[in-house]
């Protein structure tokens, strides 16, 4: 049978154009950007624009931005770079492209020739004046409707260290008054034209981060999102080849036990998952085990595990959260779990669940066990 024990955060995964290099055999790109999260992203950001605003440049921004651009080399995503009129030919040396002048107004004619730009070239550089770098790429996000804004500034994310994701909604005031005391006055409505245009996120970073930020699960800096960023949804067949490999890589990490496919198979049946609305692709799955405890009136949350990238959008607390509504509907009446991580047993403390001992469970739980693990192992219960 399968069981829940983690060694890490609740499930937080970390998984690892191939460059001929000791560092492309340990699984890393030239850059130290994990293959498998590359890869991962290329395919994600496949087809979209990406409007990235660089209010100063430097020789550490320009290699960052030429490593990101030759990063996604493999895709078709495209990329708007707002910069000082004055770096604009920095840029392109770097990157290639065309340059686009920038405006203060965005008629209809500025932005139809902006459209085309962008259709025509993987990179497009739009010159701006040197203290409305922010605001210039909010309008040109918006007005091109692009999927994703970056805003760089030395300060990086919001905090220290930074928080992964924040609603704007909720945060905005407190964001807001963050950002002043860098200077950086313009960010917040730059961020909200943008979200509003069409973006789904827009990314707070250091320019010489921004490959890391784009290319890595866990990111250097903040995500902001308008409103809710992922939904709860029963796991499909067709989700098999994510979960497995979600799974696999939970095992390999060691933020789960090794798992047989019939196991993962069961646990993806009863399971959920937690999906970013605008691409469907799964932030975090979980399974709730209770055949094994039939009658007991308690069922066991079964490998818990949410992909780093969107650990900052509570994807682990929506999925215990439906676990819940699932334990509910079935009359059951209790939801524990077993860890032997202290990270995890902190998400469960924070969750509502109070830690009890190894007889407070049922006895079908430790049938099998493995008796140095259980000496480690801690118990959390909590009623539905």
């Amino acid at each position: 049978m399968t069981n829940n024990d983690q060694r890490a955060s609740p499930g937080t995964v970390r998984p690892r154009r191939a460059v001929p290099s000791a560092a492309a055999a340990a699984g890393f790109t030239s850059g130290g950007i994990p293959v498998a999260e590359r890869d991962f992203f290329v395919e994600e950001f496949r087809g979209i624009t990406i409007v990235v605003a660089l209010p100063t440049l430097s020789a550490s921004v320009v290699d960052a931005v030429e490593r990101t651009v030759d990063e996604f080399g493999t895709g078709d995503t495209r990329f708007v770079f707002v910069v000082p009129a004055d770096c604009v030919p920095t840029v392109i040396a770097a990157v290639g492209g065309v340059h686009v002048d920038g405006s203060t107004v965005w008629d209809d004619d500025t932005v139809a020739d902006l459209w085309l730009a962008i259709a025509d070239s993987p990179c497009v550089v739009v010159g701006a004046s040197a203290s409305a770098v922010a605001r210039a790429a909010g309008s040109v996000s918006a007005s091109v409707r692009a999927s994703k804004m970056v805003l760089t500034d030395p300060g990086g994310g919001w905090g220290s260290p930074p928080r992964s994701f924040a609603d704007i909604d909720v945060h905005r005031d407190r964001l807001t008054a963050h950002l002043a005391e860098r200077g950086l006055h313009d960010f917040t409505s730059a961020a909200l034209e943008a979200l509003a245009g069409g973006a789904y996120s827009v990314n707070l970073c250091r320019a010489e981060d921004l490959e890391f930020e784009l290319l890595t699960f866990d990111g250097r800096g903040t995500v902001l999102t308008q409103g809710r960023y992922l939904q709860l949804a029963s796991l499909q067949v067709d989700d098999f080849p994510a979960i497995e490999a979600l799974v696999a890589q939970g095992v390999r990490d060691g933020v789960l036990k090794v798992r047989s496919r019939i196991d993962v198979a069961r646990m993806a049946v009863g399971g959920l998952g937690a999906r970013v609305l605008r691409t469907g692709h799964l932030a975090g799955v979980v399974g709730l085990e209770a055949d094994r405890y039939a009658g007991t009136g308690f069922a066991e949350v079964s490998g818990l595990i949410t992909v780093a990238e969107f650990s900052g959008l509570g994807a682990g607390g929506l999925l215990i959260d439906g676990l819940l509504e699932m334990c509910r509907a079935r009359g059951i009446a209790s939801l524990f779990a077993v860890t032997v991580s202290g990270e995890a047993a902190e998400f469960f403390l924070r969750r509502g669940f109070r830690e009890v001992g190894h007889q407070d469970v049922p006895g079908a739980k430790w049938e099998g066990y493995d008796a140095d693990r259980r000496t480690a192992a801690r118990c959390f219960l909590r009623s539905a």
